[in-house]
Formats: structure tokens, C-alpha cells, sequence
């Protein structure tokens, strides 16, 4: 190993590759590995193991952004429903991410 000296030390820390240093000093060589290039990404998912959505099956569509009206009358109607001492309700919800082909 060469000599390092303080001086040697702290300006790599400030520089922050003090670990190159260390390794340049101790005779080895860093390997770069080289950087991903990646695929664009696309709607088609191929899983092959069991189990898994069939291959060439599509993601679901996002849930489309609810309005503040419809957010406020839903609580609204939640509220009343827990003053009412929760009666027996109605399941059906219209809400965009409960019925993807719209409100009904």
C-alpha cells in the first residue's frame, strides 16, 4: 500500500471518493458497470409463472379523479347515515371507481 497521508484523507473526504481512494491505494481497479438501458414501458404485461395474468392481458385503467361535490355528498350521506343509527342501506355506489362505465 502507498503511503496516504492526513492531507490526502481529508481532501477525499471533502470530494467525497474516499472509498476510490482507499481502493487506488490498496492496487485494485474499480469496475464500472455499465448503466441499464431500459425498454419503454408498455401496456402488455408478460408473467409466465402460474397463477399470473394471462400474457398479453392490460393493466386496469386508473380510477378517474373524483369531483369535491360528489366527495362532500357522500359524506354527507355518511353522516346521516351514522345520526340515523346506521340503518339498513343500499350497497350501490356510483361512484366512477366503483362503476368504471360511468354513473348509473
Amino acid at each position: 500500500m502507498t503511503d496516504l497521508t492526513h492531507e490526502d484523507i481529508a481532501a477525499a473526504r471533502e470530494q467525497g471518493d474516499l472509498v476510490a481512494l482507499l481502493v487506488a491505494a490498496a492496487g485494485l481497479t474499480i469496475s464500472v458497470p455499465k448503466p441499464r438501458t431500459s425498454a419503454p414501458e408498455s401496456d402488455v404485461v408478460h408473467i409466465s409463472h402460474p397463477g399470473a395474468w394471462p400474457t398479453g392481458a392490460r393493466r386496469p385503467a386508473p380510477i378517474p379523479a373524483v369531483d369535491g361535490l360528489a366527495i362532500s355528498v357522500a359524506l354527507t350521506d355518511y353522516r346521516h347515515w351514522i345520526v340515523a343509527d346506521r340503518p339498513a342501506a343500499s350497497t350501490k355506489c356510483r361512484c366512477p371507481g366503483c362503476t368504471p362505465e360511468g354513473s348509473r
